[in-house]
């Protein structure tokens, strides 16, 4: 696990969290057009990232998983949470999560995958997006943003780029960068 601060902002990335998977039945997914690849690895990742927008911070935990594939196409799933009196648990970052993706917070992580799905730019295989944890102070624009860095870490991760200048990246300016790590 590593972690990376500024004043305003925080994220950190482990490998998996268990604890915070998402078993519910529920999801959306789909097939999006994609390039194909040549090679790459399986890639796991669990994200944390808390901000601070004008005074009020915001959390976010998302994870998934990213398997590269044969042909043109990208299989996408988002998992939702469903159980009820989730206990909270230990995130990344100090301060305990709820784990779960509840009604709102499911909405925004499909929007931070969105643009990417859209442009035919992600390399072909499987991406799920099943860990995810919140607070009374989670946000969706934070879901969203964080969502859009997780895909960049799984990517990088399956594609042997280093994970920290990109979560660094991310940290110091809001962004994610420009272009989507690659084979």
């Amino acid at each position: 696990m590593f972690a990376v601060r500024t004043s305003g902002t925080e994220a950190a990335v482990d490998g998996d969290r268990v604890e915070f998977r998402l078993l519910g039945k529920r999801g959306l997914g789909g097939l999006a057009a994609a390039r194909p690849v040549a090679s790459g690895v399986r890639s796991r990742a669990v994200l944390e990232a808390h901000r601070n927008y004008g005074g009020q911070r915001a959390v976010a935990l998302v994870g998934g998983e990213y398997v590269p594939g044969e042909g043109e196409r990208l299989d996408w799933r988002v998992r939702y949470w469903e159980t009820v009196g989730p206990a909270p648990l230990p995130g990344l970052l100090p301060g305990v999560l709820l784990p779960g993706l509840p009604e709102g917070l499911d909405d925004a992580v499909v929007h931070g995958l969105w643009p990417y799905l859209n442009g035919g730019a992600l390399p072909a295989g499987r991406l799920v997006v099943d860990r995810a944890g919140y607070d009374r102070e989670s946000s969706p624009l934070l879901f969203a943003k964080a969502t859009g860095l997780l895909l960049h870490v799984l990517l990088a991760g399956a594609f042997g780029v280093s994970v920290e200048p990109i979560v660094t990246s991310w940290v110091e300016t809001g962004q994610v960068p420009a272009s989507l790590p690659s084979a």
